[in-house]
């Protein structure tokens, strides 16, 4: 009882959060309209829900402090450029090192967009992050299309499973 009894307080606490942070966004920034959030397939539910929930936060913290949005933003990229750099180690020969190489470049483009951004009085909070996520979603693209590539990764089983369920078939308009 006492756990349900949390769980609605926690509930009606986020609730209230995101309004304020909604309607603060409304009231500084009338003409930057909300981004809207589309959920991926039901497959990456998981994924989808964490990525919502981010934007959700993104938003409401961006229209309170724009700083604070594009530091959590950066540092949430951060982290996934290095998952991705962990998830490059099946590559084999030199494409291992080459995508090393790509992430150090693109960490270094995060780093260069956070810092123009907090260099700016008024910074746009979406445009920068969009950018930030965007350096991301390029480094999961080459990654992907480097383990679909034949023998390209250390493992068998998921060099094959990458051809057959690689990101062409599962391209949500990513294609470059």
């Amino acid at each position: 009882m006492v756990i349900n009894m949390t769980n609605r307080l926690l509930v009606i606490v986020i609730v209230f959060a995101l309004t304020s942070g909604i309607v603060a966004h409304a009231a500084t920034a009338p003409q930057r309209a909300i981004a809207p959030i589309t959920l991926p397939t039901a497959s990456s539910l998981p994924m989808a829900i964490q990525t919502a929930a981010s934007r959700i936060s993104e938003t409401a913290t961006g229209a309170i402090d724009p700083f604070a949005a594009i530091r959590d933003a950066y540092q949430r990229d951060h982290v996934a450029l290095e998952h991705l750099r962990q998830s490059a180690s099946e590559l084999k020969g030199s494409a291992h090192p080459a995508f090393n190489q790509l992430i150090l470049d693109d960490e270094s483009k995060l780093t260069e967009i956070e810092r123009t951004a907090l260099a700016t009085t008024r910074p746009s909070v979406s445009t920068s992050i969009a950018a930030m996520d965007a350096v991301v979603t390029s480094a999961q693209t080459e990654l992907d299309h480097e383990l679909s590539q034949p023998g390209a990764s250390k493992s068998e089983g998921h060099g094959a499973q990458s051809q057959n369920g690689g990101p062409s078939e599962k391209s949500h308009g990513n294609d470059h």
